[in-house]
């Protein structure tokens, strides 16, 4: 049940976050001038690839029966990385960031840009207030041993190893 949940809601933020906002935020673009990046707007399209395929990625690893994930609402046992949870604590954020940034970039539109950079403080915060102290808690020494090894959002290309 909690995989079901968990995947609800995960496709939900999703779903919200680069699909429902950006259809708002372009509901009041009239207002806003565009921005023309000519071919530069096709970065757009490979970044949102890049980041749509690695948040799905990231998703399968943390979704994966049988192995407790670094979120803090899972109730399974031992604390374990794996993938790229080894370079970079937040990759499923990261991957969604990525995403909409390519998303707001392909589209050209101010309000977009807007848009994200706000979602992009949003899951900053959220991670930082939210996501980090509930594993503190429920971890304790092992996370904060991870912690300090792994950047929260720019990987570095040492493998960490518990």
């Amino acid at each position: 049940m909690f995989i079901f949940k968990t995947v609800i809601w995960g496709s939900i933020f999703l779903l919200a976050a680069l699909i429902v906002g950006p259809w708002l935020a372009l509901q009041f673009d009239a207002s806003f001038p565009q921005i023309h990046l000519g071919p530069f707007k096709y970065i757009g399209a490979v970044l949102f690839g890049i980041g749509f395929l690695f948040t799905v990625y990231c998703a399968f690893i943390l979704f994966t029966p049988g192995k407790s994930r670094p979120a803090p609402y899972d109730a399974g046992g031992a604390f374990t990385i794996e993938g790229p949870y080894r370079y970079v604590r937040n990759p499923f954020m990261l991957g969604v960031v990525v995403a909409l940034w390519g998303e707001a970039i392909f589209m050209e539109r101010v309000l977009m840009m807007i848009y994200a950079l706000i979602i992009t403080w949003v899951i900053h915060f959220w991670v930082i207030f939210f996501e980090e102290p509930a594993l503190e808690e429920r971890f304790g020494g092992e996370y904060d041993e991870y912690r300090k090894a792994v950047p929260r959002w720019f990987p570095h290309f040492r493998r960490y190893e518990k």
